[in-house]
């Protein structure tokens, strides 16, 4: 893992420290807060690109509409015997 210095100012420092849990050091606090957002960033970006699919595929749009209207919270109905 390649070491890296980030100076803080004081204030931020100061917040940093009153923000993160007590089993974490500041790093480990600090590399949690980077993964954290580069997860947010990461899943946004995986968000526009689907929002854009379904602008350019309508189909895949209904297909999606007609999955969200059906009713999966109701058991299915029970099948009749032949007989």
């Amino acid at each position: 893992m390649q070491a890296t210095t980030i100076k803080l100012d004081p204030k931020l420092h100061s917040s940093l420290r009153r923000m993160k849990p007590r089993a974490l050091t500041l790093t480990a606090f600090v590399r949690e807060l980077v993964a954290c957002e580069e997860k947010r960033r990461a899943l946004e970006e995986a968000a526009e690109a689907y929002h854009a699919l379904l602008a350019a595929h309508r189909d895949e749009a209904a297909w999606l509409a007609a999955w969200e209207a059906a009713p999966l919270a109701e058991a299915p109905g029970a099948k009749r015997r032949r007989g």
